[in-house]
């Protein structure tokens, strides 16, 4: 086997995919004995999806040489959607094989359910990211991040986001009316509900916010999400896979 890993909750891999599906098609999953990872690009070339799932995720993970493995990510999600939440899965790769093959079993090993996906080709070429020192990062609980770019898309095509000492503001115009919505800092023992800012200098930036509402779909993962800001930076919107250690998606 050139690949083989053991995810103790398929539910992990079923969350990341379903985040990425709406702006990824086909994705490489570089495998090394880091883990898995995801760089890819979207069709317009607008958003850039990183991920990283790490070694430590898994309760049993096998790469003996660095591999990329080429998958449709709507058929993954398809063959992850069979997988039941508390379900552990089973991948495995041979070496120069055409397929990857998971298997997915119920908690009370009374149901095993196997699957095959072919590989393909992809063509991609690995972008360094460069390490952003960003002007303002936020972290807040990433429901509400979901719910604000939701609501706002109602109003109109792009959002401008405002961070100062005083909170971050988030702001539509459109057609119809114009809306905002302003956070302060607030404190709070769970961290899923704290919304906390780190501002070296005040930050306004405009983004498309169907991107925004793409991004926002990965909250199931984590309950905090972080942003990060800069003036003439890409934003940043990154998610931890459920726990830090696990690694995350950007």
């Amino acid at each position: 086997m050139a690949f083989q890993a053991h995810l103790q909750q398929a539910g992990l891999l079923r969350k990341v995919v379903d985040s990425m599906k709406d702006l990824c098609k086909d994705v490489n999953f570089d495998c090394s004995e880091k883990g898995l990872q995801v760089q890819s690009m979207d069709s317009s070339h607008v958003a850039l999806v990183s991920l990283m799932l790490r070694e430590s995720a898994f309760s049993d993970f096998k790469c003996d040489r660095p591999t990329s493995l080429g998958m449709n990510v709507d058929s993954l999600g398809k063959i992850l959607k069979m997988c039941g939440p508390n379900d552990s899965l089973k991948l495995q790769a041979k070496q120069d094989a055409d397929v990857v093959s998971f298997q997915c079993e119920s908690g009370d090993d009374d149901r095993i359910a196997e699957f095959e996906l072919k590989l393909m080709q992809i063509e991609s070429e690995h972008m360094e990211i460069p390490e952003q020192q960003y002007k303002v990062s936020v972290k807040m609980p990433s429901a509400e991040f979901q719910k604000i770019c939701r609501d706002l898309k109602e109003f109109g095509e792009t959002m401008q986001v405002k961070a100062s000492k005083e909170g971050i503001t988030f702001s539509v115009q459109g057609d119809i009316g114009a809306g905002n919505v302003m956070l302060k800092p607030r404190e709070s023992d769970k961290p899923e509900e704290k919304v906390t800012l780190t501002v070296h200098e005040p930050v306004s930036a405009t983004f498309a916010l169907r991107y925004l509402v793409n991004f926002a779909k990965a909250a199931p993962l984590s309950g905090q999400v972080e942003l990060g800001l800069g003036p003439d930076a890409p934003l940043l919107v990154k998610y931890d896979l459920e726990r830090p250690e696990n690694g995350h998606i950007q």
